[in-house]
């Protein structure tokens, strides 16, 4: 069960987790007032989707917290809202998408109860996240044993969820629900090496991708995991321009440093976040400053059993 918040808004939630400062807040709230006076905008733009166009958190993060402290607004609740189909209709509709074990949202476009120009929109209002068709994207073949190795065929099957691009360190996944969000947050912990972005798509497009990914892998490949963790740690680069505001990035090459020294028998360590922090934002003011250069590279190298952050002025 979600805890209650009790009075507590969505930013004071967010500072709670850790993710963004009270100072984000006050920025955010600054935008969101700016917009609304806006004549060219006419609806008031949710806190959390303005903190997701900063980069201080991501959609997936967001959702998290709001769905933890129950203050998640649904797609259900939004569609009868908006008088776009009654609550008869609704129930009709999730009943028909258990029987025929077919997305809510793919039913909805199914029964042509929606436009896809609607949904699309719809579902970047709430999460932030696009609604696409799966023909937008080129499959890279030599990607399928990784992709399917971070996550297994019955995973996929079971919860409407499928890898379908690598670049660089960054997965992204196609998902079918929005409870499928809290399953990518939880996949991500095991797996710090990648980032994971993902994208909302039709249950048929979701079928295709299957067939794409799994035939013929499934759990037949078995490399040795460790290995390819390290090296995909390692591996990790980021750029820094503004430390203040770029939280997420520097949480992430955080979380990388931690994992890679646990590689190395040293102890994990989950309080040194502001430590890290502040690390980071010192180090990226000297280099600035004596190569007056804006953008720093940050990476991880490992030197025997010790583990070293390594920044360079990126020209």
């Amino acid at each position: 069960m979600p805890e209650m918040a009790g009075p507590l808004k969505t930013g004071e939630l967010l500072v709670k987790e850790g993710l963004i400062r009270l100072d984000d807040i006050d920025m955010a709230l600054s935008i969101q007032e700016k917009k609304q006076d806006s004549l060219t905008l006419g609806k008031k733009r949710f806190l959390g989707m303005i903190l997701c166009d900063l980069n201080l958190v991501t959609p997936v993060d967001n959702f998290y917290v709001l769905n933890k402290y129950n203050k998640f607004t649904s797609i259900q609740s939004v569609l009868v809202s908006k008088n776009i189909i009654s609550k008869q209709v609704l129930l009709k509709t999730e009943n028909g998408s258990h029987e025929q074990n077919i997305p809510f949202i793919s039913f909805l476009l199914k029964k042509k109860l929606i436009s896809t120009v609607k949904m699309q929109e719809l579902l970047f209002e709430l999460f932030h996240i696009p609604f696409r068709s799966i023909s937008d994207f080129i499959f890279n073949k030599k990607d399928k044993k990784e992709l399917s190795l971070v996550l297994d065929k019955q995973k996929a099957l079971k919860n409407g969820i499928i890898p379908m691009v690598l670049k660089d360190n960054t997965i992204l996944f196609g998902i079918t629900d929005p409870e499928n969000i809290l399953f990518i947050r939880n996949l991500n912990d095991q797996f710090p090496q990648y980032r994971f972005k993902v994208l909302f798509i039709p249950f048929s497009g979701f079928s295709w991708f299957y067939k794409i990914i799994y035939d013929k892998t499934g759990q037949e490949v078995s490399p040795d995991k460790g290995a390819l963790d390290i090296a995909k740690l390692l591996s990790f680069k980021t750029i820094i321009q503004d430390p203040e505001q770029q939280n997420e990035s520097i949480k992430t090459l955080y979380e990388r440093y931690e994992l890679l020294r646990e590689s190395a028998g040293k102890p994990r360590r989950d309080n040194m976040q502001n430590e890290f922090k502040e690390f980071i934002l010192q180090t990226h003011k000297r280099i600035t400053q004596e190569y007056k250069s804006r953008c720093i590279e940050f990476f991880l190298k490992k030197e025997n059993q010790d583990i070293k952050i390594v920044a360079f002025p990126k020209r």
